[in-house]
């Protein structure tokens, strides 16, 4: 049984499915773990039944952003935060008092990748720096804060030096692993996926009403591009012309408030009130009960300004085994999936939207379902389980370069 020692920014029952779903099977695969993460500012996140599959630690960090900042210019160190401080004590305790063969740190932006760093150097093991998200993959999150700016391009510099340290490099998307290649040469695309266990292919059974669904947040900001309003101006549109029944039509929407708030204002600027549901954010276990269903997965892109972004709601959508409706069509990483995978359309004009749901909405009313075309074996790829298998095939090798 090989050790790994994860020093991560957040880990289930909080945020970061990833990691989550890499220690549900590492076990299986003779590594087990330990976990340091600090708390998620949301608790509730609906990945609770990923807890236990990893020994986890929290590092309490109630410091705000300015004393983080502080600390480290105060130690003559630079972006070396109060934070850092405290989970780089923690990892040190774990690492003289017990035996660990390979460090992962796991960051959706610059934490911990310093005090991970830092541990791996003193400890002599490799280290595995693994990326969701990082600053460049994001034009419309750009700080107009001269100070802000500043300190995003410090972190962008510590931490391009940092991954040329680490032994190798892991991340989520083609353009991330383009980007991330320029500083560490030994880097790995490892998408998020779906879990096999939740998400399973079945057969399409038939509606009372022909379902469109979306599960998720939507992305609400000044420069909004992730919106269904193409959807419902396409739908009011057919409603109007009678190629649609609104009593024959329905649109699911599973969000969170502030998503809902906003969907709710797209429903009454075009008059489709009584077609749209409502729904509260519900749980990940519940998720594939509400794909099965549903006729369409509405898949919501915010492409505009944004670079290498592959939801996982993509994989769980594919997995599911029905038709994916995603808007808009960025000609991307996305859209090159949903073909791969024959598993839906991309569509980013009014014209071909309505053609578009006026041959699936016939469909829909011959059978009372939609046949998917989706090609299982592709989709396989993207498991989580298998995904783990590439986590530990890297980790396996980094080990045996080191030992070298």
């Amino acid at each position: 049984m090989k050790h790994l020692l994860m020093i991560l920014d957040h880990f289930p029952p909080a945020f970061a499915p990833r990691m989550g779903y890499l220690c549900k099977y590492l076990k299986e695969m003779d590594w087990d773990a330990v976990a340091l993460s600090i708390p998620h500012p949301t608790r509730n996140t609906g990945f609770d039944f990923l807890e236990g599959f990893a020994e986890s630690h929290l590092v309490e960090n109630s410091h705000s952003r300015l004393a983080n900042l502080l600390y480290g210019f105060a130690k003559l160190r630079p972006l070396w935060s109060k934070a850092d401080e405290q989970m780089y004590r923690m990892a040190k305790q774990f690492t003289t008092e017990r035996h660990f063969d390979a460090i992962l740190c796991s960051t959706a932006s610059f934490f911990p990748l310093y005090s991970a760093s830092r541990i791996a150097a003193e400890t002599h093991l490799p280290l595995l720096a693994d990326l969701r998200d990082i600053y460049e993959q994001d034009d419309n999150l750009q700080s107009t804060n001269r100070l802000s700016k500043f300190l995003h391009k410090l972190q962008i510099s510590k931490r391009n030096k940092l991954l040329a340290q680490a032994n190798a490099t892991t991340t989520v998307s083609t353009w991330h692993k383009e980007l991330l290649s320029q500083f560490n040469i030994n880097t790995t695309l490892i998408f998020n996926g779906f879990d096999s266990d939740l998400f399973t292919f079945t057969q399409p059974v038939e509606t009372d009403k022909f379902t469109i669904a979306y599960t998720g947040s939507i992305r609400i900001n000044k420069n909004q591009t992730q919106s269904p309003e193409l959807l419902f101006q396409a739908i009011a549109e057919l409603v109007e012309k009678g190629v649609i029944d609104k009593d024959q039509i329905a649109l699911r929407f599973y969000s969170d408030k502030p998503s809902l708030a906003f969907v709710k204002q797209m429903v009454s600027k075009f008059n489709l009130v009584s077609v749209a549901e409502l729904n509260d954010w519900t749980s990940a276990e519940q998720i594939p009960g509400i794909l099965a269903q549903s006729n369409v997965l509405l898949l919501l892109l915010s492409e505009e300004n944004t670079h290498g972004i592959v939801t996982t709601k993509l994989f769980e959508y594919m997995a599911s085994n029905r038709e994916i409706l995603c808007i808009p069509n960025s000609g991307g990483e996305v859209e090159k999936i949903i073909n791969q995978a024959n598993a839906g359309c991309c569509i980013n004009s009014l014209p071909e939207l309505c053609n578009y749901l006026k041959f699936k909405y016939n469909e829909w009313q011959k059978k009372h379902l939609v046949e998917p075309h989706t090609e299982r074996d592709f989709v396989e790829n993207f498991s989580r389980e298998r995904q783990a298998m590439q986590f530990v095939n890297i980790l396996n090798n980094i080990i045996k370069t080191n030992n070298l």
